[in-house]
């Protein structure tokens, strides 16, 4: 079953908590304005009792009005839908006293401009106006129809006393509205503010929840490089371990070539060991940079095509660079992983490394004599996890782990189609 809330219910539920004493304030002239117009007719002159009952019933439904606002003091202060409803029924009661005690020369003339001031509080500034030509335009026949014949007046006394407690009635409202106004200004700048606060807590959370995703992605990135990585020289030396173990007899030249073999990988198990700290260290990219060193790149370049079994001839090497200070650590695991990818996909062809300085560069072009890659994937060999046609990258880690290295150190690779077939990498890379 689904509860429909009432209007003025809802507008109770809308503002509460909120302190509503100063708009009670206000609210209560209102009921002091009836209350003296009652006294009116106890101790004014004759003519404003002409019509007695018609006016005491007249006020009592005023009060009854009052006493209504008095409990949803909302009404009188803030622009709701009811707005004109409070303002036509203040301009009715009013006209209506003023013609029931005297028209023009009732005292009651003076709670017009009560009227129009309350209206200010519900209403914007042309609406304000409107009532105000409105109200008036009401007046003049009301007062002219209603006023006695012949001229009267009051006790100089009443009219006096009369004046003075009018005065306070303004003084009353106009004060009250002002504070209400300032107080609502108030509010909204607190309102801003907490918003304000709000937002930058939800940014720094956001911001947070940012950090531990690119900080989990970090570890997931450093589970599948030790993976990839570690891949080629496991599954050599599971197979070397089989033959070495086999009861077939082997040859000594065999088992020492072998023995030698798995020495080398284990040497490369060993660096790629010593790197686990760029991972562990890492935040973005994945790889950090190590230390920097100097070294010959011709040494470096042999020793990681030694690492992944790549030798001349099949290896054709031209360097016209001698020592360069760079992290030698992370350049050679790029090139290991530049000559492991062009090892495995040349079809047993040479593979031709060229490298060379350029200013405060190193450039090194690794080109095999593979099967290629069409020109609209040479931007997505990068991409982590793809592998493009299934030819290269063993989980398409590879050349994204070149891309993420190259990028630490400061430099960039690029691919080009090789003429003749084949695929060229191409990295630089700052150096001292």
């Amino acid at each position: 079953m689904v509860s429909r809330v009432r209007p003025l219910d809802q507008l109770r539920t809308d503002f509460g908590g909120q302190d509503y004493g100063l708009a009670r304030t206000v609210v209560a002239v209102r009921v002091a304005v009836v209350i003296s117009i009652g006294a009116l007719l106890a101790i004014g002159p004759y003519w404003v009792r002409e019509h007695a009952a018609a006016t005491v019933a007249v006020l009592g439904g005023a009060m009854a009005y009052a006493a209504a606002l008095m409990a949803y003091p909302q009404l009188e202060v803030r622009r709701t839908r009811y707005a004109w409803l409070i303002t036509a029924f203040d301009s009715a009661f009013t006209l209506a006293l003023i013609a029931l005690s005297g028209g023009v020369y009732s005292p009651v003339v003076s709670v017009l401009a009560l009227a129009v001031i309350a209206s200010a509080a519900r209403l914007s500034l042309i609406e304000t106006l409107l009532v105000a030509v409105l109200l008036g335009a009401a007046y003049v026949p009301v007062a002219l129809t209603a006023s006695p014949r012949q001229p009267v007046t009051a006790a100089p006394a009443l009219l006096a006393g009369w004046s003075a407690l009018y005065l306070l009635f303004v003084a009353i409202i106009t004060a009250g509205l002002s504070a209400l106004a300032e107080r609502e200004h108030r509010s909204r700048l607190t309102a801003l503010v907490e918003a304000e606060a709000e937002h930058a807590a939800a940014e720094e959370e956001r911001d947070l929840r940012a950090r531990l995703l690119r900080s989990y992605q970090s570890q997931q990135d450093g589970l599948q490089v030790l993976v990839h990585e570690f891949r080629t020289p496991v599954t050599s030396l599971e197979a070397l371990t089989e033959a070495l173990t086999s009861p077939q007899p082997m040859s000594d030249g065999d088992r020492e070539a072998s023995l030698h073999l798995v020495a080398r990988h284990v040497r490369h198990i060993g660096d790629m060991l010593d790197a686990l700290s760029d991972v562990a260290l890492s935040r973005r990219p994945t790889f950090s940079t190590g230390r920097v060193r100097r070294v010959e790149i011709a040494d470096l370049i042999l020793a990681a095509a030694d690492a992944v079994g790549l030798a001349p001839p099949r290896l054709r090497l031209t360097v016209d660079a001698g020592a360069v200070s760079v992290d030698a650590q992370a350049l050679r695991r790029v090139l290991t992983n530049l000559l492991e990818n062009a090892a495995r996909h040349g079809r047993d062809e040479p593979v031709d490394v060229t490298c060379s300085r350029d200013g405060e560069e190193l450039v090194v072009a690794v080109a095999d004599r593979g099967p290629g890659i069409p020109a609209d994937d040479l931007g997505e060999l990068t991409t982590k996890y793809v592998s493009r046609g299934g030819q290269r990258g063993t989980a398409g880690l590879g050349l994204w782990i070149v891309q993420q290295i190259v990028e630490a150190m400061g430099g960039r690779v690029d691919f080009a189609a090789r003429d003749g077939g084949g695929l060229v990498a191409t990295f630089r890379a700052p150096v001292g």
